[in-house]
């Protein structure tokens, strides 16, 4: 298969910036210190290799080897990331996202991300349109699709201003609220418009009270001595709480909040002899909300 670098050669000026794009925005500035794991890279693999740790959920430290390791934006590539993204510490995505159960149903895509969770559904038999105001993640999405031979829509548009008809979707599934938005309630507000009556939400969003929340509060003197635990590219400036969340889809019906994601190895000593999945529902790092537009108005 031929080689396919997706960003012309002045996109890799500040490659921070194009995680972003991507990954949506960290809980610091790209100015303030220029973390570690944002510098760089300045060649095309190693720029793959952030891409392959972030969207199939290993820590930033991570190093993909290179021997043996498929080709960047490859079929055999995005396989490897569904694969690690949907094993062991990710196997409750396919059940709450619910992948197999929209069949001849429209599905929105919106958020950051590979669209590794996207060609899901389509793969389901759902029919997927992907929105995202990024150029970069827009083009990562379709090759996604394509080399797998899977039909769908692709909108570059901002999330804010979904050009799509009122009620015309089935299904919306959020990746992140967190995604470049300084105004996620409107995001919400264009998700109730373009959802038909009984049409569902399924989104994930970091949570606040996630397990650095629960070790810098409990454990405060590692404040001194971890200065830096939480910061990586996957704990975001925005997160929310469970009733913050339930707040802000208030206008929809059904809501259920659930907490996931979490490994063993972020825990302190002391915790690790509780089982991960209990803790996983106490401390993850994401919310998973799922919810459906009434069928009818809600009198207000």
């Amino acid at each position: 298969m031929p080689d396919f670098v997706p960003y012309q050669m002045n996109r890799w000026e500040n490659p921070a910036l194009a995680l972003q794009a991507i990954f949506g925005r960290p809980e610091f500035d790209v100015s303030e210190g220029r973390p570690e794991h944002l510098q760089g890279p300045h060649n095309p693999r190693e720029f793959a290799q952030k891409l392959y740790s972030l969207e199939s959920l290993q820590p930033p430290t991570t190093r993909i080897p290179v021997l043996n390791h498929p080709e960047p934006y490859s079929l055999q590539w995005f396989l490897d990331i569904e694969n690690q993204r949907h094993s062991k510490h990710g196997r409750w995505i396919p059940k709450l996202l619910e992948f197999g159960k929209h069949a001849n149903e429209k599905l929105l895509g919106v958020g950051h991300g590979l669209g590794t969770d996207w060609v899901q559904y389509a793969q389901n038999g759902a029919a997927v349109v992907v929105c995202t105001p990024a150029a970069t993640q827009l083009e990562l999405v379709r090759r996604n699709f394509e080399l797998r031979d899977l039909p769908g829509q692709f909108i570059q548009a901002e999330p804010m201003c979904l050009p799509l008809e009122a009620s015309s979707i089935d299904v919306v599934c959020i990746s992140s609220l967190h995604h470049g938005i300084d105004n996620p309630e409107k995001v919400i507000e264009e998700v109730h418009r373009v959802l038909k009556p009984g049409g569902k939400v399924l989104a994930v969003t970091p949570a606040f009270y996630d397990v650095d929340y629960w070790v810098r509060t409990l454990f405060f003197w590692n404040r001194w001595f971890q200065p830096n635990r939480g910061k990586n590219p996957l704990r975001c400036r925005r997160r929310h709480s469970a009733w913050q969340l339930k707040q802000m889809f208030s206008r929809f019906n059904d809501i259920k909040v659930r907490k996931r994601q979490l490994r063993r190895p972020e825990l302190p000593p002391v915790w690790k002899w509780i089982p991960l999945p209990i803790l996983a529902r106490m401390m993850g790092r994401v919310l998973v909300l799922k919810a459906f537009k009434p069928v009818k108005p809600i009198q207000g």
